[in-house]
């Protein structure tokens, strides 16, 4: 669904049309590179997606990688088939210190490559190591391109690796685990929902909307459909698939300091734009990222009231600095991962979900971004606090208890004078209790 249409000038100047597609993926390690090598290349090698590229737009695969990644992908089996297709470009990054996350140091080859796409006026198309395309979804960001739009966004939620990459076994689209893949997957984007949606991470199933339990930070609410092998989803993590660096002037990379591309980078660089659309149906394409079971796990929080906090919960995170208002506003729209047909079912399904919602967060087209609801931004916070301090208290004490770990591992690194730790500490503090307000000045 587009949120502005498209534009409906008959055509587009031919260097709009030619222009190059740049893809990006930030990797290092044998573990990421083998992602990279079995499954999200093999999946890009499927006639609908790389093969399906327009050869006169001299498209680049930009890989920001260490030396000894690169030279190992060289040589691997793939690479002279991604060769045919597509320029791999090799992005130097340094190593990743131990004292650096993974998402703090992807940010340096994100910031290398973009800057790179925005400097030629590419079509950026941002991918993870450990991820998958269904067929043909390439094709349909080329064919969104050509008819003139400047930003493509598709929900992106944690699926389980075990049971994920079992689940497309058992369907026969990927070869045994004892067996390295060493041709295209070919997978529909049905396949992909069913193995997707039968094999959640736990850090998704956490955001069901039904689950028992808190969550401090809800990236996405969703629904099962019953009867049906899929989910209905408002989603505030959202994947940009396509990003046309030739529709924007400056280029804004502040994100990168903390975050990465799924932080408000789109935000802050795309929100002026008005050719923009977001994938809604499974059908039309999907992408799929995993990780191991054991990985991260996340399990909603016990705690008494739980039922009655669960909402206030939601409310806190959904208008805090972690979500600007671009993903406020698309939230509202719901997403069909469906690996069957749609019926009449998932009408009744979306309409009980947007009930739901509206209990407690409000569009932001219809409430001026909901800033002042929120009772985050300052200087309401202390009024909303002193008219509503018994649920104040409560509230705290259940983020004490959801964040101990977390506050015990910071406060020992503080108390050593870590620098780091406490840039890190206080970004979280503005971006989780006093960040509502911070992008609404720029809407």
């Amino acid at each position: 669904m587009s949120i502005a249409a498209p534009s409906t000038e008959t055509s587009l100047s031919p260097p709009a049309l030619k222009r190059a597609f740049y893809f990006i993926v930030v990797l290092w390690g044998e573990r990421f590179r083998s992602y990279f090598l079995q499954f999200c290349l093999a999946s890009l090698l499927s006639p609908g997606n790389l093969p399906a590229l327009d050869p006169a737009r001299r498209s680049k695969f930009l890989i920001a990688t260490r030396p000894d990644d690169w030279e190992a992908m060289r040589r691997s089996e793939a690479f002279p088939r991604l060769e045919r297709y597509i320029e791999p470009v090799f992005l130097e990054i340094p190593p990743c210190p131990s004292d650096s996350t993974s998402y703090q140091h992807m940010s340096i080859g994100h910031r290398m490559a973009s800057e790179m796409a925005h400097r030629d006026s590419a079509y950026a198309v941002v991918l993870t190591p450990d991820c998958m395309l269904s067929d043909a979804s390439v094709a349909r960001l080329q064919e969104l391109a050509q008819s003139g739009v400047e930003l493509v966004l598709t929900a992106a939620l944690r699926f389980g690796e075990e049971p994920f990459l079992a689940n497309l076994r058992d369907m026969g689209v990927l070869p045994a685990a004892d067996h390295e893949v060493d041709a295209p997957l070919v997978i529909t984007g049905r396949q992909m929902v069913h193995a997707a949606v039968n094999g959640f991470h736990s850090e998704t199933l956490a955001y069901e909307w039904d689950a028992p339990g808190l969550m401090a930070i809800s990236p996405a609410a969703w629904w099962r459909v019953p009867g049906e092998d899929g989910i209905v989803l408002h989603s505030l993590s959202w994947a940009p698939l396509l990003l046309d660096y030739g529709a924007i002037g400056d280029h804004d990379t502040s994100t990168f300091e903390q975050w990465t591309f799924d932080g408000d980078y789109v935000f802050n660089n795309f929100k002026h734009i008005e050719r923009s659309h977001v994938v809604q149906d499974s059908d039309e394409l999907f992408i799929a990222s995993w990780g191991p079971l054991t990985e991260r796990t996340v399990s909603k929080t016990r705690f008494p009231f739980d039922n009655f906090l669960a909402g206030h919960f939601f409310r806190q995170s959904f208008y805090s600095g972690f979500f600007d208002p671009l993903k406020r506003k698309l939230f509202f729209l719901p997403v069909c991962w469906h690996a069957k047909p749609l019926n009449e079912k998932w009408t009744v399904v979306e309409q009980h979900a947007m009930r739901e919602l509206l209990n407690w967060v409000e569009p932001p087209d219809e409430t001026h971004l909901a800033a002042s609801v929120s009772g985050l931004q300052q200087p309401q916070w202390f009024a909303a606090a002193a008219s509503h301090f018994p649920l104040s208290i409560l509230r705290t004490l259940a983020y004490v208890w959801i964040f101990r770990h977390r506050i015990r591992q910071y406060s020992g690194r503080l108390l050593r004078g870590d620098r780091k730790s406490l840039s890190r500490v206080m970004w979280f503090v503005r971006s989780f209790v006093f960040g509502s307000g911070q992008h609404s000045r720029d809407s």
